[in-house]
């Protein structure tokens, strides 16, 4: 069964697929510029990647001194 993030990001993926080439998308009765579609792709693929633990949450910081 997909979860939450996986089903977002298969929409959006469809949303993409169908409407390349456009400005604007019709998503859920809301008109969106296709930027914003292809940012909340992006969002949702790094969700669906951090629930499969294949995207690290934290970085790791260098403190020392060099």
């Amino acid at each position: 069964m997909a979860t939450f993030a996986e089903t977002m990001l298969a929409k959006y993926e469809t949303l993409l697929q169908t409407s390349a080439g456009l400005d604007t998308v019709s998503v859920d009765g809301q008109s969106v510029r296709y930027v914003d579609v292809e940012a909340k792709y992006r969002y949702w693929k790094r969700e669906v990647a951090r629930e499969k633990g294949t995207r690290p949450q934290a970085a790791s910081i260098n403190l020392s001194g060099f």
